[in-house]
């Protein structure tokens, strides 16, 4: 009995012992919370900053997305449907009646969206069935949309494949005589019974149709080179989203993004040089007219405009290029846009209770101080080059214009 009484008082005499472990752990608790309140401070900073260069970059290369599908369809769906439209066989109310041909008057016709298909005037897509709509090509992984080879030769490759030969010239060339495509040629002019007035219907729609592709693209374009001048969308993105920069510096804001190795300032595009547009100097066609002077002529005499007529020279009717026929991306833009760039944006870490310098512990070499990274592509279905006559990797811009580029990030 006398020693289970003594117990209480053999623990209260011990009290005091608790408080040699407590000298201990709580300093080293305290020092566990200073830890992790620093270390969340430092990588709460790192997600936010990698937020904003993911946004800024997919907003900058979402511009050269929308610059190729757009250029996709102008080159290739735009054309096709349009001369399809105006041209097919049988037209609305009876227009676009069948031509004939001279040997033949009252049996074997052809119209002329074919006609003028045959000359190399305009794409269309492989699988157009005549006599009915154009199909949908939403299912469609390629856009078989191409010029009539024969007519064209080299005219459905990718620059700077495309010659002279096919009629054409590129921005980046001067003009010459060689820079002459004929609508309607002097052959389909003996074959086939069209009349000169006709022919001169076909010629004046044509020019303006390829006069408003080519304004359409210029313009495009013009939209892309400002907003690329100095990548504004980027910096203004990384500037609202990073809070790394005082307002007096927003224009500055993400130069390190910009300027990284293998990043937007070091691909951009250039016109006349990795993106090209290509014009013809001259158009010529023929066509059957009356000739009052020849006795033998029966209204089927053969006639061509003047070469010399300021309507017929496209380096006067549309200065100072020519008139617009499709515009392309070099293969070696097209390859690294879909490899991806390189953004390796710099951020200065918050000063921290145990004064670590994380500056020179976690510096990049491509910024000399912490930074995040961003891998940002454009990409279409042909990103590996498989699609016969491609014309190179991540080509859906020229030949088979295929308006599906998607912007993709990667880590």
């Amino acid at each position: 009995m006398g020693r289970r009484g003594s117990l209480p008082g053999f623990f209260a005499s011990r009290r005091g012992q608790i408080l040699i472990p407590s000298l201990f752990i709580i300093p080293s608790l305290m020092l566990f919370v200073y830890l992790l309140f620093e270390t969340t401070k430092v990588s709460r900073e790192k997600i936010r900053q990698q937020f904003a260069v993911d946004s800024a970059a997919f907003i900058q290369m979402s511009d050269y997305t929308n610059l190729l599908n757009r250029t996709a369809y102008v080159n290739g769906a735009f054309p096709y449907r349009i001369f399809k439209e105006a041209y097919e066989c049988p037209g609305p109310d009876g227009a676009n009646e069948p031509l004939h041909y001279a040997k033949d008057p009252e049996g074997h016709t052809i119209c002329a969206y074919d006609m003028m298909y045959q000359a190399g005037a305009f794409p269309k897509y492989k699988g157009d069935v005549s006599g009915q709509d154009p199909p949908s090509l939403d299912d469609k992984k390629q856009w078989e949309i191409a010029f009539y080879e024969p007519a064209r030769p080299d005219v459905n490759k990718n620059t700077p494949s495309i010659t002279q030969a096919s009629g054409i010239r590129s921005d980046s060339k001067p003009p010459t005589d060689a820079d002459t495509f004929q609508l309607v040629t002097y052959r389909q002019g003996v074959q086939i019974l069209v009349p000169y007035t006709s022919s001169g219907g076909y010629f004046k729609f044509y020019a303006q149709v390829y006069s408003l592709l080519g304004t359409v693209e210029k313009s495009q374009w013009t939209v892309f080179d400002r907003l690329t001048e100095n990548f504004n969308f980027f910096r203004k993105s990384y500037y609202l989203n990073s809070n790394a920069c005082e307002p007096s510096m927003a224009q500055a804001c993400g130069n390190d993004g910009v300027f990284s190795p293998n990043g937007f300032a070091y691909n951009r595009l250039v016109k006349g040089s990795s993106f090209l547009m290509h014009y013809i100097s001259k158009l010529v066609f023929v066509g059957r007219f009356h000739n009052p002077s020849s006795p033998y002529d029966f209204g089927q005499s053969l006639g061509m405009p003047d070469l010399g007529d300021p309507n017929i020279n496209m380096l006067s009717k549309y200065p100072p290029d020519g008139l617009f026929q499709l515009a392309s991306v070099t293969p070696g833009a097209l390859r690294t846009l879909g490899d991806g760039l390189d953004v390796y944006q710099g951020w200065d870490a918050p000063a921290n209770y145990f004064k670590v310098d994380f500056k020179g512990i976690a510096k990049c070499k491509e910024t000399g101080r912490p930074c995040v990274h961003a891998r940002i592509a454009t990409q279409c279905p042909n990103l590996q080059g498989n699609w016969p006559n491609s014309g190179g990797q991540n080509n859906c811009v020229w030949p088979n214009p295929t308006p599906k580029y998607q912007t993709r990030l990667y880590p």
